[in-house]
């Protein structure tokens, strides 16, 4: 199997994760209209602290400025179907991309 599609299908199962666990958030009674940010600090304020320093201080500023702080500024439920179409097409595409077949080449008679 080439790493292309082994790729892709973990980033379809990071997809349909990321979706069940939006689910949940809402199944479990939270108000998915609140920003992503506020959410994710009211559920867990370390972890999203954490992150912030790991994207900021080992990948690069602009990543967190650019990317993630206005996904966090989005109600909860728009950054989650967000992040799953961008997941989901990324993913779909790798595999797609990676069941093509070469063509073979011509037998000599």
């Amino acid at each position: 199997m080439s790493t292309l599609k082994i790729l892709g299908r973990f980033v379809l199962a990071l997809a349909f994760g990321e979706f069940l666990f939006g689910l949940w958030i809402w199944l479990a009674g939270h108000d998915v209209t609140r920003s992503a940010g506020e959410l994710w600090y009211k559920l867990a304020p370390g972890s999203l602290n954490l992150s912030q320093a790991v994207v900021q201080r080992y990948l690069h500023p602009e990543i967190w400025e650019q990317v993630a702080v206005p996904l966090l500024v989005r109600p909860f439920w728009e950054a989650v179907v967000f992040l799953f179409i961008v997941f989901f097409v990324l993913g779909s595409g790798m595999v797609f991309f990676a069941r093509r077949r070469r063509p073979r080449p011509s037998e000599r008679s």
